[in-house]
């Protein structure tokens, strides 16, 4: 879940803060930057081309004389820069601005602070300072727009105003319309409110849906209204807002991904691989990459289905020793009632036969018993089973049994003295069969000594039997745990045995989550150990 949390982080997070931040360096400023200086220019350059063509008139020498009575009625600042001038807060050099090249000039917060026009002529520069906060009056906005406007009408015949206005479209960013006080009273876009302020102060503005403006002016003869708009001014832009939305969501958006998608695939994988599996196929494994998030599902499915496919061809093939072991007891039965039904069958053979019955039947039973308790302890641990019990008093007490069983034989008991009245928690019923299996093995592969051993070292208990007779192979020592393996007679013979005592020690030492392992002993044959952790 680390690793998750940092990469989403990494995609996600860190994009984000580096967007959102104000920085030179943040897209987003940059992108609203850009929209600002859109909006800016085509909302002022009318403006600025009527103050160019009032300075044209004026010899260039007259500029700085005249400048200030042009612009007299405007409510934001405006100045004419020479080519060496300096302007607040802005960086570059006025030199490298193109004829007629515009240029936004923004403080260190990022706020606009003014707009600059290099003027045709190449040695003068326009620069009006602009305050883009909410509580500008849209008046101030347009006060030098519309004296500029009246100026030009008054200075024409009222029957060229409509041309004299088209000349000049082509040089503002919205249009410019006369209509007269009739026509404007039939407007159901302007409120009775509007009108009024028409009235009392000749300008007024109606905004729209669309975040433009329209500026309505009462012409020099008082009869007709200009119409200019829709304009841009400044402030904040919808689209350029909506447009840092749509960067900000997608960033979010590819974060997600990358982490989705990923997620997605190995899950595919995983899912594939799990019907595979469960159509049979036994050696599927989910092949995932090491640093996926799901590598830890991924990598229990794998254990899953190995041990899945272990026990199955566990299962196949101990189906299969058992049916070879049932075969040849069922065989000597078959045979033997076959001829106890025959008519001449002396009472030796009758006796004969029947004593070889009642063995068949003892096989059987046995069998089916070892096979029971294989399978009892190849299941999952049941701490029901469990309990403190004091093993080792039962350790010596099954050693003094064994040795009355079997007088012919010597038996060493070699149990610690801490152990020899502790209580350990084990399954009794469990650990004294495994206990029995390895005796009797000592006792049908060894010659005449068998030596028991019970200790604790390193946090876990060691069980031990050892025997005098030839040992096992080191090869071979763990194939002898497998059920049915017999070293000296692969076809096993029943009176040896049937190959599942080992078996199920092995499985005894799993079921207290230890092992068992096969070592050469002093005595000359085999010592083998069952190892489990204690249990607290």
């Amino acid at each position: 879940m680390i690793k998750l949390f940092f990469r989403l982080s990494f995609f996600v997070f860190v994009p984000l803060l580096f967007l959102i931040l104000s920085s030179s360096y943040s897209p987003i400023a940059a992108i609203n930057h850009n929209f600002v200086h859109n909006r800016i220019v085509e909302a002022y350059k009318g403006t600025f081309y009527l103050i160019e063509q009032k300075l044209n008139v004026l010899p260039p020498s007259q500029w700085p004389e005249k400048f200030p009575e042009i612009t007299a009625d405007f409510a934001y600042h405006i100045e004419l820069l020479p080519a060496d001038g300096t302007v607040e807060d802005y960086q570059g050099d006025l030199s490298k601005l193109k004829p007629n090249e515009y240029v936004s000039v923004f403080d260190g917060e990022g706020d606009l602070n003014g707009i600059i026009k290099h003027l045709y002529d190449g040695q003068w520069y326009l620069y009006m300072e602009l305050d883009s906060k909410e509580e500008q009056a849209v008046l101030e906005a347009v006060a030098g727009t519309q004296s500029l406007l009246m100026d030009l009408l008054n200075s024409t015949p009222k029957e060229e105003w409509r041309s004299a206005l088209k000349s000049i479209q082509p040089n503002f960013g919205y249009e410019l319309e006369l209509i007269t006080q009739q026509e404007l009273s039939d407007l159901s876009d302007l409120s009775d409110a509007k009108k009024r302020q028409l009235q009392d102060i000749r300008v007024t503005w109606r905004d729209t849906e669309e975040d433009t403006t329209y500026l309505y002016m009462t012409a020099p003869d008082n009869d007709s209204i200009l119409i200019a708009g829709p304009i841009l001014l400044p402030g904040s832009s919808l689209t350029a807002l909506l447009f840092i939305i749509l960067v900000i969501v997608s960033c979010v958006s590819f974060g997600i991904l990358s982490f989705i998608y990923p997620l997605w695939r190995d899950l595919n994988k995983l899912a594939h691989s799990s019907a595979k599996f469960g159509e049979g196929h036994l050696t599927q494994r989910a092949k995932i990459g090491r640093f996926s998030s799901i590598r830890q599902v991924a990598t229990t499915f794998n254990t899953m289905a190995d041990q899945i496919e272990k026990m199955v061809k566990g299962q196949r093939d101990l189906t299969n020793a058992i049916a070879h072991d049932l075969r040849t007891p069922l065989s000597r039965l078959s045979f033997a009632f076959e001829m106890l039904r025959s008519e001449n069958i002396s009472e030796d053979e009758k006796k004969r036969y029947e004593k070889s019955i009642a063995s068949g039947i003892h096989t059987l039973d046995n069998l089916i018993n070892q096979i029971l308790a294989l399978s009892r302890y190849s299941r999952a641990t049941d701490i029901t089973h469990f309990g403190h019990h004091p093993l080792g008093q039962l350790i010596l007490s099954e050693i003094d049994f064994q040795s009355d069983e079997h007088p012919s034989h010597v038996f060493q008991g070699n149990v610690s003295k801490e152990l020899q009245d502790t209580e350990v928690f084990v399954d009794q019923k469990a650990m004294l069969r495994a206990l029995n299996n390895l005796i009797t093995n000592a006792l049908r592969y060894g010659n005449s000594m068998v030596a028991v051993g019970f200790k604790l070292h390193d946090e876990h208990f060691y069980l031990s039997v050892e025997d005098d007779g030839l040992g096992i192979p080191e090869k071979d020592r763990q194939r002898v745990f497998l059920p049915f393996k017999q070293l000296d007679n692969e076809q096993r013979e029943s009176a040896k045995g049937h190959g599942l005592g080992l078996a199920i020690v092995q499985q005894i030492a799993d079921w207290h989550d230890g092992e068992a392992y096969i070592e050469s002993s002093s005595l000359g044959g085999a010592k083998i150990t069952i190892k489990w952790p204690i249990k607290r």
